[in-house]
């Protein structure tokens, strides 16, 4: 049997556990990688700290060593402030599925193997949820309390609400202090042009940004035969229309939707990439870090 083959979606929604999920797709997904896959700033020198037992030769800066006969290594600011925030969408629009598992779930499940993956490599990370308004926000740290304390929240969270989900994006970027990396998760259901500005309002206060658009197969090529009846999972209102109707309508404008927020990210570089619930989390996954460390 493939080793990842128990990290598809279908196969992971028995695995309850947030913690245990996340553990079991960040082990098998960069098991081999040794390059931290969120490092990479452009960053200034900051000043020198004492070489540690067990760490890679190669930090050593052997002229330093040659003059001082100390063995020290050089550190960065960035290296040494990296700041990471995850920002998750929960609003009602996120709770829709056609296979099995919802978009709030893949979404969390992402979340929670982000939160693994830069906590594991000391780096501080904070998570702000959002539906209508910032339902929670835990600011970046790095220690192990900080995984579980993400983890507990993701764990006990539904996907409820409507979604303002530009509007959020531009409050939670007023919150910030320092430069880092923003991982927003949502299906980026909002006028483009207020998700725009939250975007814009992020890469003013120097966020580096990662826009992962979660979307269900069902959205991606709807093709439905049967006539429906449509609720909308935000308001509550129903409609009935024929399916033809129906797919014409939602595939041009999905599409439509998708290519704005594309040219948007395109402008404000910001890297932006789509994932279904249907694909497995280590493809996802790996797509997604592979991506930002050709980067640097």
């Amino acid at each position: 049997m493939n080793s990842f083959s128990v990290l598809r979606p279908e196969h992971m929604l028995p695995v309850r556990n947030l913690s245990l999920r996340a553990k079991m797709i960040v082990e098998g997904t960069i098991a081999g990688l040794h390059k931290s896959p969120f490092h990479g700033f452009s960053s200034e020198f900051l000043e020198y700290r004492s070489y540690q037992t067990g760490e890679p030769a190669r930090k050593i800066d052997w002229r330093k060593y040659a003059k001082s006969d100390k063995s020290v290594v050089r550190l960065y600011e960035d290296e040494t402030n990296m700041s990471a925030h995850i920002l998750l969408d929960k609003s009602a629009s996120m709770g829709f599925g056609s296979t099995g598992m919802t978009k709030f779930d893949y979404a969390r499940t992402l979340a929670a193997a982000f939160a693994w993956i830069l906590v594991r490599q000391k780096d501080a990370v904070g998570l702000a949820a959002f539906d209508e308004e910032i339902n929670c926000y835990l600011s970046p740290k790095s220690t192990n309390l900080q995984l579980k304390n993400i983890i507990s929240h993701l764990e006990t969270s539904t996907a409820r609400n409507k979604t303002k989900c530009g509007g959020a994006i531009n409050d939670i970027a007023g919150m910030l202090k320092k430069r880092g990396l923003c991982i927003v998760i949502s299906d980026f259901f909002d006028d483009p042009q207020v998700l725009a500005q939250g975007l814009r309002h992020l890469r003013f206060k120097k966020q580096d940004i990662l826009a992962v658009a979660v979307a269900d197969p069902m959205e991606l090529n709807f093709s439905e035969k049967s006539d429906l009846k449509l609720k909308d999972l935000e308001t509550g209102e129903t409609i009935s229309i024929d399916s033809q109707t129906a797919a014409q309508f939602f595939n041009d404008g999905f599409a439509t939707h998708h290519a704005e927020l594309k040219t948007i990210c395109r402008e404000l570089e910001i890297d932006f990439e789509v994932v279904t619930t249907a694909q497995p989390f280590h493809t996802s996954l790996m797509r997604l870090i592979e991506k930002r460390r050709r980067l640097f």
